[in-house]
């Protein structure tokens, strides 16, 4: 076990803590590098502690100076050890209270992808994006790379002219040359490492409110103002859940199809996925839930990564809260239904990570030991959908939403800007609720499902139950496609995957019948893609294929994948067409792709 507060981190919060940043870098994109320099201030914990050691990644170090005289201060760069990095290690004098760090990136690093021109709507420029959750902000710049330290920083970032730049942070002018763009940035509230982000593009925005806007390539942009236009509407809700909005601007930016993740929860800047353009505003619940983090994950953090449920349960629970609140306004007294059945929903993500993993994996507990591991390689939905099922639960023991909303209000403003772990999260509940028995200890550290799993209100699903049950036994209408929503057509064919009795006559009618294969709907689509793979409906494959090589969602490319690898006949010609395709996919994706492909051949 490590010794260190944050096995995935080199760093000792215990002896040292960052208490600022200040980075100034210049951006090649022609050869994918960010150089210049980190301005680092801390404090000494440990009054003796006579070293700094940082969390560093495939750096160039030229060299690093003390902040007060100027001195140069010696350093000593250790070996790379496997995803983490390397650590840099730097000998501090007596006074030393800031150290500046002189530096360039990797052409390769792990935490940033640059998109050539040609991979771009405009085509005409190339388009650079960073992804630092868990560890890979040490791939960008020196630091100690663990949400247990939050510090506030400051920027300045050179681009090319006529790119843009934009970060996780609020941006407070811009100073032009003949050929580039100095753009200055802050921010006031600390922000542990991951929270770092930077987009260089030939980006533009569009105004949705007063502190609201929406950024994407130009070509789509009134596309994603339209799909995005209820944003602030989404802010209030949130705001009236979790308590005020502290982070000034929430600006939405839609990345290239690479980007990995559905969202991702930037303060200031959420990056979201051009996949939850459907056109109709019905997968705009992912905005609630990078929305919810605001208070969940970028206010009140996991220490470490083994307690990552802390961010993700905790925001899962918000978000459907969030859509509670919306759902009660559009239409009131519909919204506790809503809510409970995008839990009752989750629960089929949560059981298709534990098949993946295998109930019996540690990697399904919601504390997790993560020493040795790459916080990556345990990336599922367990954190989200086992934690919020505990919280659900746990509503459910003290109450009801009318005893439980007020004790979430105050669990986050007395933790707010604060890291914490599971411990502390329980402490806090024991002192609030001290007559509720709760088995923390087979909650937070058995494997596989859930300990209980509540009776969620099914109203809703009704409707995709039957449409699921009916469609098993080939008794297919055309009024189906009419009748359903597209949430309850996700639901019925999420549904329809787990049945085993759905036949390759049954897929092909329903093809005929509803097309989904042409829908515009990305979760439609997905879901459709994995019961024709598991029916053998060979005319999926190609189609199925492109979707996995047109964007690079994990969501999405590794399940489809997974399932192609397990169809013998199309086994190899999926890894062929990975290969040919993976350059396309940020680091993350690929190297997960690639991990999924080991396990395959070395079952096969």
């Amino acid at each position: 076990m490590s010794t260190r507060p944050d096995p995935s981190s080199f760093s000792d919060s215990t002896q040292i803590r960052t208490k600022s940043l200040n980075i100034v870098l210049t951006a090649d994109l022609k050869s994918a590098v960010l150089s210049g320099h980190v301005d680092i201030v801390f404090e000494r914990i440990n009054k003796d502690c006579q070293s700094l050691v940082l969390d560093s990644k495939d750096l160039d170090i030229s060299k690093i100076v003390d902040q007060t005289s100027g001195e140069t201060l010696e350093y000593v760069l250790g070996e790379k050890v496997n995803d983490f990095g390397s650590p840099l290690s730097i000998s501090l004098n007596p006074t030393t209270n800031g150290v500046t760090v002189y530096y360039k990136t990797s052409s390769t690093a792990s935490g940033v992808q640059v998109l050539a021109p040609e991979q771009t709507l405009g085509g005409k420029h190339p388009y650079l994006f960073t992804q630092n959750q868990a560890i890979h902000a040490r791939s960008i710049v020196p630091c100690q790379d663990t949400p247990g330290v939050k510090a506030p920083y400051t920027a300045e970032l050179t681009v090319d002219k006529p790119l843009v730049a934009v970060m996780s942070a609020v941006s407070v002018k811009a100073e032009e040359s003949e050929t580039t763009t100095t753009y200055f940035f802050k921010q006031k509230i600390p922000i542990p490492a991951y929270l770092l982000a930077i987009v260089i593009g030939d980006i533009v925005s569009e105004k949705i409110s007063d502190r609201v806007r929406v950024w994407s390539e130009a070509s789509n942009i009134q596309a994603c103002r339209s799909e995005f236009e209820g944003t602030d509407d989404i802010l209030t809700a949130a705001e009236k859940v979790a308590g005020e909005y502290v982070w000034g601007r929430y600006d939405l930016l839609v990345l290239p199809p690479s980007f990995p993740y559905g969202g991702m929860e930037n303060p200031c800047l959420t990056f979201v996925t051009p996949t939850l353009l459907a056109g109709d505003k019905s997968l705009v619940n992912v905005v609630a839930h990078e929305i919810a983090h605001s208070w969940t994950g970028n206010l009140v953090t996991n220490a470490n990564w083994e307690h990552f449920w802390l961010n993700e349960g905790f925001t899962v629970f918000l978000e459907r809260k969030i859509l509670k609140e919306l759902a009660d306004k559009a239409e009131p007294g519909t919204g506790e239904a809503v809510r409970q059945a995008a839990h009752l929903h989750g629960l089929n993500s949560l059981k298709y990570a534990i098949e993946v993993f295998g109930e019996d994996n540690p990697l399904t507990a919601l504390n997790v030991n993560l020493d040795g591991v790459d916080p990556d390689d345990a990336f599922s939905s367990v954190p989200y959908e086992k934690g919020s099922t505990l919280l659900f639960y746990l509503e459910t023991m003290v109450g009801g939403p009318d005893v439980f909303d007020p004790f979430l209000r105050s669990y986050i403003a007395l933790h707010a800007e604060k890291s914490i772990t599971s411990e502390v999260f329980v402490n806090y509940f024991k002192s609030q609720f001290p007559n509720v028995e709760v088995d923390w200890e087979t909650w937070l550290k058995s494997p596989g499902m859930p300990l209980v799993v509540p009776k969620y209100d099914d109203s809703l699903q009704q409707k995709s139950f039957e449409a699921a049950k009916a469609w098993s036994s080939g008794e297919i209408s055309v009024e189906d496609s009419k009748s359903l929503s597209s949430k309850q057509i996700i639901s019925a064919l999420t549904l329809l995957h787990t049945y085993d009795n759905v036949t390759l006559e049954t897929v092909e009618k329903l093809d005929a019948t509803f097309h989904f294969g042409d829908s515009q709907n990305s979760e439609i689509l997905f879901a459709w893609c994995r019961i024709c793979i598991k029916a053998r409906y060979e005319p999926i494959v190609d189609k199925a294929l492109k979707f996995a090589t047109s964007q690079g969602r994990m969501k999405f490319v590794r399940p489809i994948f997974r399932d192609l690898f397990n169809w013998n006949k199309y086994s190899q010609h999926a890894i062929n067409v990975f290969e040919k395709n993976k350059q396309f996919y940020h680091n993350i994706c690929r190297s997960m792709v690639e991990k999924d492909i080991q396990a395959h051949q070395a079952n096969a």
